[in-house]
């Protein structure tokens, strides 16, 4: 990295006032570049950002406004906390809300506030807590064929596996008993295609007919199951009193199937490549897993597996699946000693901030116990969730869900990695392994 990369930018974060610095702005080149069409957008922040530091400028080839680029901690609090509500949702969400509609990811201003207050509690520990037994079978259920597959010898696809385990609970989680009324396959494209293209997205929204019919039999029925889909139908705005229409419901629905699927299954993957690379880490986690009663495990007992939350934090740092923040600015913003435009569109990498060596020591190496006992961390360097207002609502139920999937999992076998070569990133809509990770497991001694 160059040497004068943060000299004298972090020493002065203070909104500088005086009329010679008013409308400074931060490098950057001065050709044009389109960030959003890079074809590998990761590669090129990066040797921006090695350039020219913490917070540079990329004039838009198609735009009339430039790009910012913010990796500085103390820059990403005022936007997405101190002074939210100056930002929208930035480029490329267009392209998402042509798959999620309306949804709480997609919304903005009023819409987006009084849809996370109607949303909120269904998100809070003890209706999470709720679903631990989902959890638990779910992982077992897995735990039990990867341990068929350690004893003979076969190869596992864990990117895969993950992944259709993550969409089983999101789907469980949300409709319940309604999924035993219709074709298995129905929503394995989410798991199955990789590929957020328009092709996928109308494949995608037609799954909102098979929502709607859940919609319109909850609303005939006067004994509801207790999941998330009867939670949004009941949801009611404290302020209005109203709750959601059907569309708004399914434009939920979709936002959490998605949500709810690939942030989990992508971190999994990582969990357990970075296990499989590092096996004295493997054993600490298979050492905690076997203390515990895993048939009747509840969130007492998660609170004793230290480590191994451990081991899903450091896999969100250094893979985190929303790898990239997109923000634009409705007026004028001050961002330390340089003043942002109206208009301006805003980058905030969290996978260039989480390998940040002024914030992470060691900052390229998998090191879980950097996130043990009274370690302490700068809070806007670590972003796997987002921060603000604007923070993932899922968060709990995420966390929950993989401390299970890994310590049950842990339980019963452990992973060997086939051979050195490193997992090629594919930096997309979330940052996921090009290729599958496949991975050979060998069954605990006492499992």
């Amino acid at each position: 990295m160059a040497a004068t990369r943060h000299a004298g930018f972090q020493a002065n974060h203070s909104f500088m006032s005086t009329a010679s610095s008013a409308r400074r702005q931060p490098p950057g080149p001065d050709t044009p570049l389109d960030l959003e069409k890079q074809p590998d957008k990761l590669e090129t922040l990066g040797r921006l950002w090695r350039h020219y530091g913490d917070c540079y400028r990329v004039p838009a080839e198609s735009r009339e406004v430039d790009t910012w680029v913010v990796n500085d901690p103390a820059l990403i609090r005022r936007i997405l906390v101190t002074n939210h509500r100056n930002y929208t949702k930035g480029i490329g969400i267009e392209r998402i809300r042509v798959l999620l509609g309306n949804g709480l990811m997609t919304s903005e201003g009023e819409t987006w506030r009084r849809q996370r207050r109607q949303m909120q509690s269904g998100f809070h520990r003890p209706g999470v807590e709720a679903c631990l037994p989902l959890f638990l079978d779910v992982a077992q259920q897995q735990a039990s064929s990867w341990q068929r597959a350690a004893r003979s010898a076969e190869a596992v696809n864990v990117t895969e596996a993950v992944s259709e385990a993550a969409l089983e609970v999101i789907l469980r989680a949300l409709f319940s008993a309604d999924l035993a009324d219709i074709p298995a396959q129905s929503f394995e494209l989410v798991s199955k295609h990789s590929n957020r293209d328009l092709q996928f997205a109308v494949k995608f929204r037609a799954l909102g007919k098979l929502i709607q019919g859940f919609i319109e039999r909850r609303r005939k029925e006067n004994d509801y199951p207790v999941d998330l889909l009867t939670h949004t139908l009941q949801a009611v705005d404290r302020s209005s009193g109203e709750g959601m229409s059907d569309r708004q419901v399914i434009d939920e629905m979709l936002t959490l199937i998605v949500a709810g699927h690939e942030t989990t299954a992508a971190t999994l993957n990582w969990a357990w490549y970075l296990l499989a690379a590092h096996p004295d880490s493997m054993r600490r986690v298979v050492d905690e897993a076997g203390q515990l009663n895993l048939d009747s495990l509840d969130s007492i007992a998660l609170e004793s597996l230290a480590y191994t939350r451990a081991v899903v934090q450091e896999a969100l740092r250094l893979y985190p699946p929303g790898w990239l923040y997109t923000r634009q600015a409705l007026n004028e913003d001050q961002l330390g000693p340089y003043t942002l435009p109206a208009g301006s569109d805003v980058f905030i990498c969290s996978y260039l901030l989480h390998r940040h060596p002024d914030y992470w020591q060691q900052a390229e190496a998998f090191d879980p116990t950097r996130f043990l006992g009274d370690a302490n961390w700068e809070r806007y360097a670590y972003l796997p969730f987002s921060a603000g207002p604007r923070h993932c609502i899922g968060e709990t139920f995420a966390n929950m869900e993989m401390l299970v999937h890994l310590a049950v999992i842990a339980a019963q076998v452990s992973p060997e990695l086939p051979g050195k070569k490193a997992i090629e990133l594919d930096a997309d809509v979330n940052l996921r392994p090009r290729h599958p990770l496949r991975l050979k497991f060998r069954v605990n001694s006492h499992g």
